[in-house]
């Protein structure tokens, strides 16, 4: 993220997003209430009866709602028009800011809270995304998901009826491959739509080599350029999830946010285990926790910063400012992935304590 202007007075911050996870720090920045002027384009009707032409202008935006799209690269702001050139628009109507990379944007808050500016900053270590098609697959079951930098998405679950061996084995190879074949269809409609940068089948027994085979077989090869295969106790969802957690991916940790956010909930639960005392959760538990710099690590998940009220994020700054002073970690995950979800299920706001007291 380059900051190319920081105007305190009037609490303005000009920044030109660089990759697709600055973008993501955007989104998790802007706020409703909060004002944004960028260059935009906006159909202007100079002729009654005609469709109109589009017009590139600057506009200032006061934000209602700010929505993230990884696929198409873009941050989508929707607002009530603040300022603009008098001959093209009225004010009070909406619009919608399609921020791209490289995309010179500036946003004025009420207040900047600490945390934010040093979002925009830090932005993330990820300069890129780093997709994995995840396919879970045993004998009539496979879940498929996409999983991201910012995302964790099943995109389908494929069940068919497979004679048992006793059966006639033409019957049953012949299930197989349309098994096979309906697997094959959504692999090869993700790996062409979307830059997978790896490709990992898992599952009990055979079951998965023999698919892997199949689709060498009848995919172009440049489709499977990386593939991986794993075991895991079934071809459900759950299956996915014991993937990601397993230490075959362990060395991805330092490419996919996911597999760290993943791992980051795997301590919380084990600590949990090993000693309950020594976690806390929720604002009250965790805010007593930090004043008395105790927290070692603290989660908090996106949904708790964004979008929240005035007081809510102050509380939230709070701390966060204390447990930077006392030298523990901070780990904001996103929701829509699983981890992020489970923190969610959690109270949203966890600490690992150093001590107890």
């Amino acid at each position: 993220m380059k900051i190319i202007e920081f105007d305190q007075k009037n609490k303005e911050i000009t920044v030109k997003p660089e990759n697709l996870n600055d973008l993501w720090t955007l989104y998790n920045v802007i706020s409703k209430g909060d004002e944004i002027s960028a260059r935009t384009q906006r159909r202007v009707v100079l002729k009654e009866g005609s469709k109109g032409e589009r017009k590139t202008m600057r506009l200032k935006l006061k934000v209602e709602t700010v929505a993230f799209h990884e696929f198409s690269n873009r941050l989508r702001v929707k607002g009530k028009i603040l300022e603009g050139p008098d001959d093209y628009v009225s004010y009070g109507s909406y619009h919608t800011f399609n921020i791209e990379k490289l995309q010179k944007i500036t946003i004025t808050k009420e207040n900047w809270a600490k945390y934010e500016l040093r979002r925009l900053k830090e932005s993330s270590k990820f300069e890129n995304n780093f997709i994995i098609l995840l396919i879970a697959v045993e004998t009539g079951l496979a879940t498929i998901a996409l999983i991201t930098n910012f995302s964790h998405k099943r995109i389908a679950t494929i069940k068919s009826h497979i004679p048992g061996k006793r059966y006639q084995q033409t019957y049953r190879n012949k299930a197989l491959i349309e098994f096979y074949e309906s697997i094959g269809k959504v692999v090869k409609e993700n790996l062409t739509s979307h830059n997978v940068n790896l490709t990992i089948f898992c599952g009990p027994g055979n079951t998965k080599d023999y698919l892997v085979e199949y689709l060498r077989k009848k995919l172009n090869s440049s489709y499977l350029k990386r593939i991986e295969t794993c075991h895991a106790s079934s071809g459900t969802e759950s299956a996915i999830i014991e993937t990601l957690k397993s230490k075959q991916l362990a060395r991805l940790k330092k490419e996919v946010k996911i597999l760290q956010e993943t791992e980051l909930i795997e301590n919380v639960l084990s600590q949990f285990a090993l000693d309950a005392d020594l976690i806390v959760i929720g604002v009250d538990e965790v805010s007593n926790a930090s004043e008395k710099g105790a927290i070692k690590q603290l989660l908090i998940a996106d949904v708790m910063i964004r979008g929240a009220s005035k007081d809510h994020k102050l509380k939230i700054e709070e701390i966060i400012t204390n447990v930077e002073k006392s030298g523990g970690e901070i780990n904001i995950l996103s929701t829509e992935n699983v981890a992020g979800e489970q923190l969610e299920n959690l109270g949203s706001l966890v600490g690992i304590l150093r001590y107890k007291f």
